[in-house]
């Protein structure tokens, strides 16, 4: 017999003749057209899965037979098919840990407090090393949900379904039809004080609900459920209900359903809260509602239903496609092909997987790894934005549960791993190799380092036509459309007051000009009292002349005249000063005015090397171009409605302005020279801006990235 099937601790468990625990029963099930076989342990409603192979050792565990008598068996029938003595004693360590076997000889009690001891402290490790959710179990609910089980049978039967697709099927028609009005200032809305203060009961309730139906379905097919109790999800509490045991369902189906009853009853009450949205008048009840909508809409397809995270959309996705335990699987396999091809571990057997399963796995990985990683570190930040310590302490946290971690874990596995044994020199060298290639990349190789940012095409101030004073629209002389040179006469305005007051002041200065010829000839004191007053009537009479020729609105520059309505719709209307009139177009825009961000602005003052711009909408016309000029102060007013996020661009804007130009953050503007091919564009159109900086390696620009996101988040 090879040496390979044999261990040199087989002595330690040669004479132990095990047999299964009486609350252990086990299910043949297939996946992927293999069969597997599942044990279920009733009291603590956990399952494990096992291959074909070891349920040929488990399956003759009578506790009289010993464990070298089963495996010489199996060795004789199998010959070198047979599972070899250290696959044997893994399996014993599994089981033996797990609680799921007892031996002939009485239980050692010792043994079983520090298995308890041990199941304890690792329950608690697992909370302390996944502080974004761990939990609390506080309830054994298996008898509650049974005697209430008729009560929602009908909700959770075929019939229930149908209804659930129904009405979800319209409330979703008719999120789509006001998807606008829901989505619009979407973040002030979700982060407003009074949402927070209904997310803090509707959360709870909502996730009650779905907690439930887990453990009812669970029920239904004959499950038990034997653990309640609170989870602390970024430290707020919600309930959570254990219905591991459904995994022990043979049905696929049956195991997808329990999975996706949260996301059922979540969709069903979001889909609800859509009609209510709809019909009711602006208050609490549409707050309400609104709240319910994100709460059992958005958080069902950006967490709990993507199969991204090991939510249930991940379960019910393992379970459709028949791959279970897919997130470790792609892992491990991802592992095995290093170890395998970049290793050159030939000795290592082959991965344990389909076709089909490996296709799987090679997809799944990578994509949530890198979407994990950005949900984490987008909770993390926004946390921190309201609570500062425990936001960095979470983003600590995210960084070390999400590479140094998991590279720690890698690097361990190169120095200390058994099956690279053979191969640890050429392991060691490219692990090391690699990691001082990818340094050394960062660090030296340099890149081409870009900022965009956003402009339009800039109409200058001189264009616009406003009212230099209060009065009511005359008439507008120049026809829409015409080609105007500087100092047309375009629009009257008129205000019969100042007729009036005009008149008055002429009629004062001729008093007080007769009124000083009389004095001059008799009382000279009385002569410089009515010629200071008579200096203060022509100084009126002035400026309110010039009021009167500010009734006539004349144009700056040349250009062709665009009143901002029909002329006709014009006349009569009452102007306050400063109000638009029109416009006096140039032949074609000269400028384009740029918004950019802080975070830009050291490198576009210091390190500018060139620009290029494309309008949206022709991204294939690219133009370089230079800086006019710089305005050195920063502000939060965008040159252009046409940046808003809103609009399609790419500054948030503060809701509550009145023009919707109020940049959230603090921004920096400069102007460019238009080039030529931008000529027949419209003035305000938007344009797309890309500065160059020239090379820098790629390891200093993430740097300087993160360095300014953690001064924005953190002021560190």
């Amino acid at each position: 017999m090879s040496e390979s099937y044999l261990s040199t601790i087989w002595y330690r468990v040669a004479r132990l003749a095990p047999r299964l625990q009486s609350q252990v029963t086990i299910h043949r099930h297939r996946y992927r057209g293999q069969p597997w076989y599942v044990l279920h342990d009733h009291a603590t409603g956990r399952v494990h899965r096992f291959t074909p192979g070891a349920y040929m050792v488990i399956g003759q565990f009578d506790g009289k037979r010993t464990i070298d008598e089963i495996w010489s068996g199996l060795a004789e029938s199998l010959d070198e098919h047979a599972p070899s003595q250290d696959d044997v004693v893994q399996l014993l360590s599994t089981l033996h840990q797990n609680d799921l076997i007892l031996y002939h000889s009485s239980p050692d009690v010792a043994d079983l407090l520090e298995r308890h001891n041990r199941m304890t402290r690792q329950i608690i490790k697992q909370n302390l090393m996944n502080p974004m959710s761990f939990r609390l179990p506080l309830w054994d609910p298996d008898r509650f949900l049974e005697r209430t089980l008729p009560v929602v049978r009908w909700l959770i039967s075929g019939w229930g379904l149908l209804l659930w697709a129904l009405v979800v099927g319209a409330g979703g028609f008719t999120a789509a039809m006001h998807w606008t009005a829901l989505t619009t200032d979407l973040s002030a809305q979700l982060f407003s004080g009074r949402n927070i203060a209904i997310t803090l009961v509707s959360y709870p309730l909502l996730k009650a609900m779905h907690e439930l139906a887990h453990g009812y379905l669970t029920k239904m097919r004959g499950g038990e459920v034997r653990e309640m109790g609170v989870m602390f999800l970024v430290f707020f509490p919600v309930p959570y209900v254990d219905a591991s045991s459904a995994a022990a369902f043979r049905n696929k189906w049956h195991r997808a359903v329990v999975s996706a009853g949260g996301i059922i009853i979540e969709t069903f009450a979001a889909a609800i809260a859509v009609f209510i949205w709809v019909d009711a008048e602006p208050g609490m009840t549409r707050a309400i509602a609104y709240n319910v909508i994100m709460v059992g809409g958005l958080s069902t397809l950006l967490v709990n239903g993507n199969p991204l995270l090991k939510f249930d959309g991940y379960f019910v996705l393992s379970d459709v496609i028949e791959i279970p335990n897919l997130s470790n699987r792609a892992t491990q396999f991802y592992g095995h092909l290093i170890q395998r091809y970049i290793f050159a571990a030939k000795q290592l057997r082959d991965f344990n997987a389909t076709d089909g399963e490996k296709l799987w796995f090679l997809f799944y990985a990578p994509a949530a790894f890198v979407y994990r990683t950005l949900v984490m570190i987008g909770i993390a930040l926004f946390v921190a934005g309201r609570f500062f310590f425990i936001g960095v302490m979470l983003a600590m946290w995210s960084i070390f549960s999400t590479l140094i971690k998991p590279a720690a874990k890698h690097l361990k596995h190169v120095l200390t791993s058994p099956q690279l044994r053979k191969v640890r020199k050429r392991a060691n060298l490219i692990t090391w190799g690699g990691i001082g290639v990818i340094v050394g990349a960062l660090a030296l190789i340099p890149l081409p380092l870009r900022t965009d940012s956003e402009g339009v095409l800039w109409l200058p101030e001189s264009s616009y036509l406003r009212a230099r004073g209060p009065g009511f629209i005359e008439s507008v002389v120049a026809t829409r459309g015409s080609l105007v040179a500087a100092g047309t006469d375009l629009v009257h305005l008129k205000d019969p007051g100042l007729e009036a007051r005009l008149t008055l002041l002429r009629w004062r200065v001729e008093e007080q000009r007769r009124r000083l010829q009389a004095a001059e000839a008799t009382d000279q004191a009385r002569a410089d009292e009515i010629r200071a007053a008579l200096a203060a009537a022509e100084a009126e009479y002035v400026r309110e002349q010039e009021r009167l020729d500010d009734m006539h609105i004349v144009a700056a520059t040349e250009g062709q005249f665009e009143p901002i309505d029909r002329p006709e719709t014009l006349q009569g209307r009452f102007l306050n000063q400063g109000d638009l009139v029109g416009y006096v177009l140039p032949p074609r825009a000269d400028t384009i005015r740029v918004a950019y961000s802080q975070e830009d602005e050291t490198l576009i003052k210091t390190r500018l090397k060139g620009v290029e711009v494309k309008l949206a909408g022709y991204l294939h016309d690219r133009h370089d171009t230079r800086v006019i000029r710089q305005i050195p102060a920063a502000t939060d007013q965008l040159p252009s409605p046409a940046l808003a996020e809103v609009s399609g661009g790419r500054f948030q804007v503060n809701p509550a302005s009145a023009e919707g130009m109020q940049s959230l953050e603090r921004i920096f503007l400069l102007d460019l020279a238009a080039p030529p091919g931008m000529s027949d564009a419209a003035f305000g159109t938007r344009v797309l801006v890309r500065f160059d900086h020239g090379l820098e390696p790629s390891g200093v620009q993430a740097y300087r990235r993160l360095r300014q996101l953690f001064q924005k988040r953190f002021g560190a």
